[in-house]
């Protein structure tokens, strides 16, 4: 005879086997599952410091590097190389404001430090927000802001900061791989900054933002060699 237990695990079997499933609904389930995955991972890496994306609704929307630098270990595999010719380095005079191709988009890069003016914090005004790191580290890193109201393009700013002198740098989103145009102080000011627009990571239907994993960012010097690779981590 059999025990309350195995009537009662048997008349659960009983009735799940008289539960299917829809293949409509196997996707939106999916979709829905990963979704709320996706939320719940907003912190991304980048290099080897910790680095935390905060949207404000009206505001730019930073990645900055936060929470102690270190040295960076083996260099992950670069992006593949974008279409086209990259543009040209330029150098800048410490303090120089540097337009970024947007009205009231400009950078300013100095000593030990890069500052960003965004239209939507800062409208016409003279401020900007700055990134800066520890000395002595090797690394590479990305902010990126997002431009408001229809959110349909942000700007990736890469950061490399070590030995070498940086030609070009590269980041792929989503797949599609594009040139920054690459910006430094004269001389060898141990760092290099790159900046490119690209797709909004803003989620298309709510407030919130895309986890920044998967981006791939690369620095080259003028022979080609990989100076430092890193792909953000979920």
């Amino acid at each position: 005879m059999m025990d309350t237990e195995d009537m009662v695990r048997g008349a659960l079997r009983d009735e799940a086997a008289r539960v299917a499933v829809a293949d409509w609904s196997a996707g939106p389930a999916q979709v829905h599952v990963r979704r709320q995955r996706r939320g719940r991972r907003m912190a991304v890496g980048a290099s080897a410091v910790v680095a935390a994306l905060a949207l404000v609704a009206g505001t730019g929307a930073v990645l900055s590097a936060q929470g102690g630098d270190r040295a960076v270990g083996p260099a992950s595999q670069a992006p593949p190389a974008p279409a086209g010719p990259a543009p040209e380095a330029l150098v800048v005079e410490p303090g120089q404001q540097l337009p970024l191709g947007r009205p009231d988009w400009w950078m300013q890069l100095k000593d030990q430090e890069i500052c960003i003016h965004d239209a939507p914090a800062y409208k016409s005004g003279p401020g900007c927000s700055g990134h800066s790191w520890a000395g002595g580290t090797t690394e590479i890193t990305m902010q990126y802001y997002g431009n408001p109201p229809q959110h349909q393009e942000g700007l990736y700013n890469l950061v490399y900061h070590g030995p070498g002198q940086v030609a070009r740098m590269a980041i792929e989103v989503d797949g599609q791989a594009y040139w920054a145009t690459v910006a430094s102080l004269p001389g060898e000011p141990g760092y290099a900054t790159g900046y490119v627009w690209g797709p909004s990571q803003k989620a298309a239907d709510g407030p919130g933002a895309h986890p920044l994993e998967g981006i791939r960012l690369a620095a080259y010097d003028a022979q080609g060699k990989v100076l430092a690779s890193k792909t953000l981590p979920s």
